[in-house]
Order: structure tokens, then C-alpha cells, then sequence
């Protein structure tokens, strides 16, 4: 019986691969996070806007194009 399948390990991703960016803002966000931003469109609680008046957490995540 043959053991190859022993010697085989898991793909290795290459070392000289550049490291994936992350814009500020655009992390992981908790469900409290979400519901603070929900509230912050509802205007319950003041919204941090551009000159163009929109949100600037939904500019960072890609949902407005900045040049738009």
C-alpha cells in the first residue's frame, strides 16, 4: 500500500503575493455598528456627509462612485 498521499500538503500561497488593502472604514462591522449607521441615515443621529451630501462610511465602502 502507498502512502502519497502523506506527502502531499495543502497549496501554499506564494510570499512575493502583495498583501490585500483594506480601505479605512470598509472592515468588519458588528451588528451594533450596522444599527448605529441605520440610525444615522434615520436621522436620529447626526450623519457625517460630503460636500455632495452623502454618507461618508457609505462613500469608503463603495456604494457611491466619489466622482459621482
Amino acid at each position: 500500500m502507498s502512502n502519497d498521499w502523506k506527502k502531499t500538503s495543502a497549496p501554499r500561497i506564494a510570499e512575493d503575493t502583495a498583501p490585500i488593502l483594506v480601505p479605512d472604514g470598509a472592515g468588519i462591522w458588528t451588528f451594533g455598528d450596522h444599527l448605529r449607521h441605520l440610525a444615522w441615515h434615520a436621522g436620529t443621529i447626526p450623519l457625517a456627509r460630503d460636500e455632495a451630501g452623502r454618507c461618508l462610511i457609505c462613500l469608503r465602502r463603495g456604494f457611491f462612485k466619489p466622482d459621482a
